[in-house]
């Protein structure tokens, strides 16, 4: 009799417990999920990358010759003043060019001088005699004046069967050589004189070289990079330093190649930083470059970028060199329907996925997409706004099984 006892109390212990179970599954509120309302939206496409800040104009200052560096005057980050002396440079071999170009310039001047007044008194010896004569031998401008007159009256004197034909040529010969000695001091004089002309402007050539050792600022700004010290040795072309014009700044992103198909020129940028707080800047693309360049990551990866400059509207507190965060804006769609990356799921055979949720159950429902940015994927149908999705497409979710929405 016991045991027939404990044998119906097990039985309605199962009982019970089989009803809970039922009573369960038929009138429990199912799992809970959180969901995300179908809506229009914007489907905006950025690509992000670190930047900095530069001058929007800068002008770099490079040695023209080879020289040593002599003194420094400025620091990196330092205004400076147009016409402002930054870096003074030595040429020692300069030096020895310029003083042995005045020493000849010296020498001809003083020959020059010398001929130059040996000529004017022979012009004026032979003003009357109607020959303006140069030369450096006053003597023989005599000699011609009065081998001239010899001749003349020679002739006179020929002519009247005065005298021979020999003393007639001896005379027109003496004429001949004080013509031809005049005619090479006229010919040393004008060597002379292109000499002392070609000197001159070895001189001012030089010259200007020397100044150039004198390095100055082009522009008021302020000093970017200044990446030479005292006692170095330049070669020509060497950067000697950087000047930016503060006034107008300018961002320059790196960009991986492989984001760069959808960027274009006049493309709009955002610009945040922390010495920005919560304030967004407004830019737009101004220049790709047209080559890539090889960068080192962080990570110690090479890889392929190319230089972006992003033209600022407000510079607002930025300074050169401050490193900020930017987003170009390479597409936006506006007033499309829109749910969460997430809650998009890919079958087996490639199809986009979504868990709607109708009644209180779980619908798998087949969708297309188009566009999506980094949060946002584009509904272009299979689903309408207004309808409720899981927000993770990847729950292991059965077909018709109950759910209780959590979300919005």
């Amino acid at each position: 009799m016991k045991k027939r006892k404990k044998i119906y109390l097990g039985a309605g212990i199962l009982v019970v417990l089989a009803m809970s179970i039922i009573g369960t599954v038929l009138f429990s509120d199912g799992k809970e999920v959180e969901t995300v309302q179908v809506r229009q939206g914007s489907i905006i496409r950025a690509v992000v990358d670190n930047g900095y800040v530069q001058p929007a104009t800068s002008y770099d200052l490079q040695a023209t010759q080879g020289a040593r560096v002599d003194r420094v005057l400025v620091e990196t980050g330092q205004p400076v003043k147009q016409g402002q002396t930054l870096v003074v440079l030595e040429n020692l071999d300069l030096a020895m060019q310029i003083n042995e170009v005045r020493s000849q310039l010296s020498q001809a001047k003083t020959t020059a001088d010398g001929t130059r007044a040996a000529v004017e008194r022979a012009q004026i010896e032979l003003k009357d005699a109607g020959e303006r004569a140069q030369g450096e031998n006053f003597d023989r401008a005599i000699e011609l004046k009065d081998a001239k007159e010899n001749f003349d009256r020679a002739q006179e004197l020929f002519q009247a069967g005065a005298i021979t034909r020999v003393e007639y040529d001896k005379a027109k010969q003496q004429v001949e050589i004080c013509r031809q000695s005049l005619n090479e001091q006229n010919y040393r004089l004008e060597n002379v004189l292109a000499q002392i002309a070609g000197l001159n402007q070895s001189l001012r050539q030089l010259t200007a070289k020397e100044q150039q050792l004198v390095v100055k600022s082009s522009v008021n700004g302020t000093v970017l990079s200044l990446p030479v010290k005292r006692e170095q040795v330049l070669s020509p072309g060497a950067l000697l330093a950087s000047i930016g014009v503060p006034d107008h700044l300018e961002v320059k992103a790196d960009i991986l190649s492989d984001d760069l198909a959808e960027v274009k020129v006049g493309q709009k940028a955002t610009i945040t930083a922390p010495v920005l707080d919560q304030k967004v800047l407004k830019g737009k693309v101004k220049q790709i470059y047209p080559r890539a360049e090889e960068k080192q990551s962080a990570l110690g990866i090479i890889q392929r970028r190319v230089p972006v400059i992003i033209a600022l509207n407000d510079q607002a507190n930025l300074k050169p060199g401050f490193e900020v965060k930017v987003a170009i804006e390479t597409l936006n769609r506006q007033d499309v329907l829109i749910l969460p990356r997430e809650a998009i799921c890919t079958t087996k055979d490639d199809q986009k996925e979504v868990l709607a949720v109708v009644n209180g159950r779980v619908q798998r429902r087949t969708v297309r997409t188009g566009i999506s940015d980094h949060e946002n994927i584009e509904i272009t149908s299979g689903l309408t706004a207004g309808e409720m999705v899981v927000r993770d497409g990847s729950l292991d979710l059965k077909e018709k099984e109950k759910v209780k929405a959590v979300g919005t």
